[in-house]
């Protein structure tokens, strides 16, 4: 991973620590669904067997913020073009 990717990456983290749980959610409503979420919830549960409630929830959150990053850096590429 490339240093300008590594501080885009760090600088998003950063700024989703300062939400607090209603500003996180949403930020999640406003790019997934709840359908979308749900998604993730049944890959985990079947892709990696889990079928703890708890267990999933974090999961999903972890896998949600991935997406959300993932997201994040995409939307500065194409502000770049």
């Amino acid at each position: 991973m490339s240093a300008e990717k590594r501080q885009i990456l760090t600088s998003f983290f950063e700024s989703l620590e300062k939400l607090d749980s209603e500003a996180m959610m949403a930020l999640v409503e406003k790019q997934l669904s709840d359908e979308d979420v749900e998604t993730f919830v049944q890959h985990i549960e079947q892709f990696y067997g889990i079928n703890d409630d708890e267990e999933l929830g974090m999961l999903a959150q972890l896998m949600v913020t991935g997406y959300l990053a993932a997201k994040h850096e995409d939307s500065l590429k194409g502000a770049k073009h």
